[in-house]
């Protein structure tokens, strides 16, 4: 299962991104989802067995996101 991590500004997307490249953890950056743009246009999605390791790895390097979602049927369920 998916997960999707939303952040507060493409900036900290990209610093996100740059975090996880340098940590060799498989991710892809995508366009938002139309029910989380309030958040960013555009939001990193990671397997859901990696979550914790990619949630820990951003917090470590200081960037929290404003949201880790998973789709649920046609809605999105925040964690």
């Amino acid at each position: 299962m998916k997960n999707l991590l939303a952040f507060g500004s493409t900036h900290i997307v990209l610093k996100a991104e740059s975090v996880l490249q340098d940590q060799d953890i498989p991710f892809r950056l995508n366009p938002a989802p139309s029910a989380l743009t309030a958040y960013c246009d555009l939001v990193i999605t990671v397997d859901g067995d990696i979550i914790d390791k990619v949630v820990i790895a951003l917090n470590d390097a200081g960037i929290t996101p404003k949201g880790v979602y998973r789709k649920e049927k046609s809605e999105y369920v925040k964690l």
